[in-house]
């Protein structure tokens, strides 16, 4: 007897034993790629259900916390953009206001929440250790999944396993010297490691899903402290 054709799954097989990747479609474009790689959008708390003629606005769920009723889209302007002009609007059943300019603010200052969130307690946690030495020490043992550089601390850039660090797409540049101190308890704080994986890879990811949208890209010593190409890496994991 032959047997019946299987159904075709809906999402990418994983390994032998893994559960397959959740993918999701962007509301810009119409790509199903893996969720990991969209932003997801939510209808403000405050205006869900009850829009009015003007429309919703959206809000940023970067923790991906499945509350109400969700849009995905890529973190790109071209994506957001063609969004706006009607993709959120049929998924949400509803008209929708604002702009890319401001969703894109909106996810940057989101990021920055996020981020800043998973760094402080990776410090109560002890999974995230300050300081050029310190941080050093990290690098050659191989317990630094991340290192995360003030914006404005450009001798950091010439210490030998930073720079290597950068090299490898395992460093993002991201606030100043006082706001990292500020999270581990001291006036300030140039170069910081995560020692934990999966914490490493959330903000990550956060870093990397603001960065299209961050509003200045400065080099290491600028004075607004915006993050900074010069430490960038598209391979960061």
């Amino acid at each position: 007897m032959m047997m019946a054709e299987t159904k075709q799954h809906s999402e990418p097989r994983g390994r032998a034993g893994e559960k397959p990747e959740p993918t999701r479609m962007c509301a810009g474009c119409g790509k199903r790629v893996p969720s990991k790689e969209l932003v997801r959008v939510v209808l403000g708390e405050d205006e869900a259900g009850n829009a009015g003629d003007e429309g919703s606005t959206l809000a940023v769920d970067l923790a991906d916390s499945r509350f109400g009723r969700g849009a995905h889209v890529h973190p790109s302007a071209d994506c957001v953009t063609k969004a706006f002009k009607g993709g959120f609007a049929r998924i949400f059943k509803a008209k929708v206001k604002g702009s890319p300019e401001s969703l894109g603010a909106q996810l940057v200052a989101a990021a920055d929440r996020r981020i800043e969130g998973l760094l402080a307690g990776a410090r109560r946690a002890k999974h995230a250790v300050s300081g050029v030495d310190i941080v050093g020490e990290a690098l050659r043992d191989g317990s630094a999944k991340l290192l995360i550089v003030a914006c404005d601390a450009a001798a950091a850039a010439r210490v030998s396993e930073v720079q290597e660090a950068v090299g490898r797409g395992m460093a993002i540049a991201w606030s100043k010297k006082e706001s990292l101190g500020a999270l581990f308890g001291r006036d300030e704080v140039a170069v910081c490691a995560v020692l934990h994986h999966g914490v490493a890879s959330a903000i990550a990811s956060a870093f990397r899903m603001s960065r299209p949208f961050a509003s200045h890209i400065a080099a290491p010593d600028g004075a607004n402290g915006a993050r900074s190409e010069a430490w960038w890496s598209p391979e960061v994991r």
